[in-house]
């Protein structure tokens, strides 16, 4: 069955590699998302269909999901909550899947990017996974 999840990601602040790729970034400021269950601690193998072969990297819109964006001189610092659809086992459930993702590494398996640019979060303020 089909689920929708919402990961949400409170204050990551990036920083660029070369300052010349954020002036670059600036004018198209593109973000985008990526989830793999694979990259938890436990693969959820119980939670999703084919957790191994689950690899969404997409570019993060409206209205689908939300983004702010605040232009720092030294890099952005991005907020996002992202909605993803997610082919899910029987065995789903809400405490299940809260469960997977705050104890067996959940948290990890989500994430958000700059794109092609060589910029990392160097702090953020945390996030989680809901249902949506």
């Amino acid at each position: 069955m089909m689920t929708k999840l919402v990961w949400h990601i409170d204050r990551a602040k990036f920083l660029f590699e070369d300052p010349k790729d954020y002036t670059e970034w600036k004018k198209s400021p593109d973000i985008f998302f990526e989830f793999s269950p694979s990259s938890a601690d436990e693969t959820g193998e119980n939670l999703f269909s084919e957790a191994y072969d689950i690899e969404i990297y997409e570019q993060v819109t409206e209205p689908k999901s939300k983004i702010s964006i605040t232009l720092n001189d030294d890099g952005p610092i991005i907020s996002a909550w992202v909605t993803v659809d997610v082919d899910t086992t029987e065995d789903f459930d809400e405490d299940s899947f809260i469960e997977w993702s705050t104890e067996s590494g959940g948290w990890y398996a989500g994430s958000i990017s700059l794109g092609d640019f060589d910029a990392s979060i160097t702090e953020d303020d945390g996030g989680d996974w809901r249902l949506g």
